[in-house]
């Protein structure tokens, strides 16, 4: 019988929930799964120290603008893993992603999804590849990175909520292993900042990496309805988008399908 492991950190703002599964949970595994937690939550807590716009002493609260003498920490290589990332992203997406959108660096945008991936890869699917576990993942915001063992037949049961009505499924999908990020303007108001008009109130990508889905899923809700087009088509992108008009549109591997929503 399949069984649940769940542990709830509080960084960057966020909860974290990190899930482990596997028949059984005895007092030796569970003590290494806290001790994992530890480790994870450590983790996070340096993330937040680099890349957390709340903190006035956070690498990017401090980040100088370029032709400035840059000071020896900025050169910490996970920070500019995520700044060479976001000046890609960027270029890839035309601008649509944008980390200096107000005039300073802020890749706020990328660095949740960057980092969920970065604690599965690091801690949890280890955990996996050497049978320890059957299957993990995290959830930062219904941003998640899951796994699953290769002889395993445990797969993901992922729910899409409405954004109108949170009691409301709009889509499920099975996962063994992959990313699912979700963008969109909530109830508490618009937290995604564009100059184009959004046209999208929500957007969901599926895919193998939770920063590359992340920011495609920004993407989606910045970018109207033929630009989207031409990103999902290109990149064969798979997920789900509702509109303004009360469009359901389905995307599976670059294909698009517009279903009125019910």
């Amino acid at each position: 019988m399949i069984k649940y492991k769940t542990y709830v950190l509080k960084r960057m703002n966020m909860p974290f929930t990190i899930i482990f599964v596997k028949n059984n949970f005895d007092e030796t595994l569970i003590e290494a799964l806290n001790q994992v937690i530890d480790e994870i939550d450590k983790y996070l807590k340096k993330v937040e120290e680099k890349f957390s716009t709340f903190l006035p002493d956070s690498l990017v609260s401090r980040h100088t603008d370029l032709g400035e003498v840059l000071q020896e920490n900025f050169f910490d290589l996970e920070y500019q893993e995520v700044y060479s990332r976001s000046i890609l992203a960027e270029k890839e997406t035309r601008g649509l992603f944008n980390p200096f959108f107000e005039g300073k660096y802020n890749p706020t945008g990328l660095v949740k999804g960057w980092a969920i991936e970065t604690v599965f890869m690091k801690y949890i699917k280890p955990l996996i590849d050497n049978n320890i576990i059957e299957a993990g993942a995290i959830n930062g915001a219904g941003d998640m990175q899951v796994g699953t063992s290769l002889d395993s037949d445990f797969s993901w049961e992922i729910g899409i909520e409405n954004p109108e009505d949170r009691e409301k499924i709009i889509a499920r999908y099975s996962i063994k292993n992959g990313a699912v990020a979700t963008s969109g303007i909530n109830k508490k108001g618009q937290h995604i900042k564009s100059e184009n008009d959004i046209e999208h109130i929500q957007v969901t990508v599926i895919g193998r990496y939770l920063s590359d889905v992340d920011i495609m899923a920004t993407v989606g809700i910045v970018s109207n309805k033929n630009v989207w087009s031409e990103f999902v088509e290109k990149n064969k992108l798979t997920g789900i988008l509702l509109t303004k008009e009360g469009i359901k549109r389905v995307f599976e591997e670059g294909k698009i399908t517009d279903v009125e929503r019910t």
